[in-house]
């Protein structure tokens, strides 16, 4: 018969392993959807606007990953960060397929300031996440999601593939991150 303390410790260890999977579930989503939108709106097709109503669900499945820890109103400035992120990110991409670099220009400087709103806020939560880190990520998130459209545009398809395992890598880094935070604040929750 395997003791209480045993159990109770399996379990934890299962809780860690969901929010890992479930972290990481959603940020593959949100890095195959914005890819998704990307080809969509250069190559201007059909489903764009399906493709785009799909990847705004990702916030909310987001937001919902830090329900269990935080307010109604700190989950729904997570989900409004992310949701403004995403649509910054999808009227970049489509002034780029214009040709209109001054609408670039001016949109990219504003997705950054995002950025920085991103990593303020989740530095304010959580003690574990540091606004530096957090603010590194996202550039890098924002630097590679820029290379790769600007590749799609350019046609240079094998540069925009390769972008994208990176892309696919660093959101991976970046979901481990943020379970390890909410596992560190909330450690009661995982034993």
């Amino acid at each position: 018969m395997i003791s209480s303390f045993i159990r109770n410790r399996m379990q934890g260890y299962l809780r860690q392993a969901e929010l890992f999977g479930d972290m990481r579930r959603v940020w593959a989503k949100h890095v195959w959807w914005t890819r998704e939108v990307i080809i969509s709106i250069i190559n201007n097709l059909p489903s764009t606007q399906n493709s785009v109503t799909k990847l705004l669900k990702n916030p909310i499945e987001m937001a919902d990953l830090f329900s269990p820890y935080y307010s109604d109103r700190t989950v729904k400035k997570i989900e409004d960060l992310f949701t403004t992120h995403l649509k910054m990110g999808g009227d970049i991409t489509a002034a780029a397929a214009k040709g209109d670099m001054a609408t670039v220009q001016t949109l990219t400087k504003q997705w950054y300031a995002n950025a920085d709103d991103i990593a303020r806020l989740f530095a304010q939560i959580n003690p574990h996440y540091s606004e530096d880190e957090v603010r590194r990520m996202m550039y890098e998130h924002l630097r590679l999601t820029l290379l790769e459209a600007s590749s799609i545009i350019q046609g240079n398809f094998d540069t925009g593939i390769t972008t994208f395992d990176q892309i696919q890598s660093e959101a991976e880094q970046m979901a481990d991150y943020f379970s390890k935070g909410l596992i560190a604040q909330f450690p009661d929750s995982f034993k």
